[in-house]
């Protein structure tokens, strides 16, 4: 008996790449059908072991991702991940794929589309925060949708974090010909676009910097114990999610104030399946928007069986 094959990180970018990844997810974000929810395991302060299973026309599959915050110090990553995919029809184990590598690559495609359907067109400045794996994939995949991007701004949890970002990046020649530099929260926040890529648990993004007609995605709150943004910067928005249900149950950055009194989830303008159909989006080029996304275990099974099939 052989073993079932594996798709690691290398072979998951050689066969999807960002822009098949965020057309897929477009395709399949219209009807997500039923979703089924995470569990998460505390493993200690600030750490988490997640299962994520989902069910579609797809496949079967689910995801088993470890966060430990000390990896940081052991120059390790924070998130490992492992992946399992089925075949729908009959249940039959047919690959397995590299967990974290998926996350890596839908969770900036997930917030690409978002931004996409999302963000004024004429954007030209991104503001990241973070300096992860999910901050180099946002740039990547916000590339993708705003080209017309020049001026990138990033800002880490130090100066010397942000630094080493963006030395690495220029290296590693990320963004081309386009101006990427170091900055301070406000500078970030100034962006067109922004993006929050961090696990911090307080709120990183500066509200008052937050321009009119300015797109928010924010990736990096599942729990209670993680904000990236304050509730005044949501009184300001167009809030949209991934999934209502979803949102309500992990993302932090809704959840605390919700439970405040300082806003509500009755003011969610819509959710990733209803900006894909058209039935919900920015209605004004001074309105803010803003995505928050938990991620969504559908997300890896339409990923995993796009490699699962070209491969």
């Amino acid at each position: 008996m052989t073993g079932l094959p594996h798709f690691d990180a290398e072979a998951i970018r050689a066969i999807v790449d960002m822009p098949t990844c965020i057309e897929a997810l477009r395709a399949g974000s219209r009807e997500l059908g039923d979703l089924h929810p995470r569990a998460q395991v505390p493993l200690g302060p600030g750490d988490d072991f997640l299962m994520m299973p989902a069910v579609s026309p797809a496949g079967i599959g689910v995801k088993i991702v470890n966060v430990v915050s000390g990896n940081r110090d052991r120059g390790l990553p924070l998130i490992h991940g492992f992946y399992l995919y089925c075949d729908r029809e009959t249940g039959v184990p047919t690959a397995t794929l590299d967990g974290s590598a998926l996350t890596t690559l839908r969770t900036p495609a997930a917030s690409a589309l978002a931004t996409d359907l999302l963000a004024r067109p004429d954007a030209t400045t991104l503001g990241i925060f973070g300096t992860g794996v999910q901050a180099r994939g946002h740039i990547e995949a916000m590339l993708v949708v705003r080209p017309g991007i020049d001026r990138i701004v990033v800002s880490g949890r130090t100066a010397d974090s942000a630094d080493r970002f963006v030395a690495d990046a220029l290296v590693q020649d990320l963004v081309g010909d386009r101006t990427l530099m170091a900055g301070t929260p406000e500078e970030a926040a100034g962006c067109a676009v922004v993006c929050g890529c961090t696990s911090s648990h307080e709120p990183v993004v500066p509200t008052n910097a937050v321009h009119p007609g300015t797109h928010v995605g924010l990736v990096g709150s599942y729990s209670m114990a993680r904000r990236e943004v304050d509730a005044a910067l949501l009184a300001r928005s167009s809030v949209f999610v991934d999934d209502r249900h979803a949102a309500a149950h992990e993302a932090g950055d809704l959840m605390v104030p919700a439970e405040a009194g300082d806003w509500s989830f009755d003011a969610v303008a819509g959710d990733l399946a209803e900006i894909c159909l058209g039935t919900a989006g920015r209605t004004s080029d001074d309105e803010i928007t803003l995505f928050k996304s938990v991620g969504l275990a559908v997300w890896d099974l339409i990923v995993a069986a796009e490699v699962v099939r070209t491969g």
